[in-house]
């Protein structure tokens, strides 16, 4: 069953939908309450897509979840429209979080956090600073802060960003705050050609074409995302504070694999004194052989069998 859902975030509604598991009455009258999950979407996605896929597939193995679109993007409030702030898509997994804990049928102590793409980045942060979330799950993960100073490959120095940082963002957020049209970047290529990376070539079938695409996604941000994106790193102390059991998915042929490498070497080496570390258990791994970037979004091949390795990592830790 899934319900549209309107979620409190201080000034701002989150627009959202509450997917519950088919047996949720029977459930909740044998056991009491039930876990929950937080999906988060990737940069660019609205909740209707592959947030959705997961939540409504999660939602089948037992779980409420929900699948929600960011603050100022889809059909959520928040303006300007079309901002990408990375802390403030960190801060919506916490309002999100702080709905669920109002539903009498869930259980306070057993909700995750599941994030694709930037959300996966966005998710292990929501998850880094408030540890009501018990355990992450990320998907083709990725640091938008990382990939904006060095590139969808990795391969750029992000001091290559400097004459966009000293000169293009100034100029355009000046025109803008003087009243001029505000300026717009594309998440994903509008063309592609033999030197475009094969995940965004595949990121533009998705959203681009029926295969996914939807009318709240424009596939625009605003230029004047970009100060906030190249000052932020998903990352940057999950060493010390991400002690939570935490299941890293991807594909070996992904040009973003980088990015959920960096974050398991980064946990499997964790410095956190939290006593309930252990870095054998508290991060996995589940590398698909074969599979890129997008296939984690709508191929069943490569989501079925996440689907079923995510279950069988949260079912320890959120059916106790």
């Amino acid at each position: 069953m899934v319900l549209p859902i309107s979620i409190a975030k201080g000034s701002i509604t989150l627009a959202g939908l509450l997917y519950q598991p088919i047996s949720i009455n029977s459930t909740i009258a044998a056991n009491g309450t039930l876990p929950a999950l937080v999906i988060v979407h990737p940069g660019g996605g609205v909740k209707e897509q592959v947030a959705s896929l997961y939540a409504r597939r999660l939602s089948e193995q037992g779980y409420v979840t929900i699948a929600f679109d960011a603050a100022h993007q889809g059909s959520s409030g928040g303006l300007p429209q079309y901002l990408e702030d990375p802390n403030s898509r960190v801060s919506d997994a916490w309002a999100v979080l702080d709905y669920l804990e109002t539903l009498s049928y869930v259980d306070s102590d057993r909700i995750a956090v599941v994030g694709i793409c930037a959300g996966g980045g966005y998710a292990a942060a929501a998850a880094t600073g408030d540890h009501r979330f018990k355990a992450v799950v990320t998907v083709s993960a990725v640091d938008i802060g990382d990939s904006n100073r060095k590139g969808w490959m990795g391969t750029d120095s992000a001091a290559s960003q400097l004459p966009l940082v000293l000169d293009k963002i100034p100029a355009n957020i000046s025109a803008e705050a003087k009243g001029g049209a505000p300026a717009y970047l594309n998440y994903v290529p509008t063309t592609t050609d033999p030197t475009t990376p094969v995940d965004l070539a595949d990121a533009a079938d998705y959203y681009l074409t029926p295969r996914a695409q939807f009318p709240t996604a424009k596939n625009i941000m605003l230029v004047r995302s970009q100060p906030l994106l190249l000052n932020f790193d998903a990352f940057q102390f999950a060493n010390l504070y991400l002690s939570q059991p935490t299941l890293i998915v991807y594909g070996d042929l992904a040009e973003s694999a980088w990015h959920s490498e960096r974050l398991y070497n980064i946990l499997s080496s964790n410095s956190s004194s939290a006593a309930a570390y252990d870095p054998s258990t508290s991060v996995q791994s589940f590398v698909m052989p074969g599979g890129r970037h997008m296939d984690f979004y709508d191929r069943e091949p490569y989501v079925g069998p996440t689907i079923t390795r995510i279950t069988e990592f949260l079912e320890p830790i959120l059916r106790k």
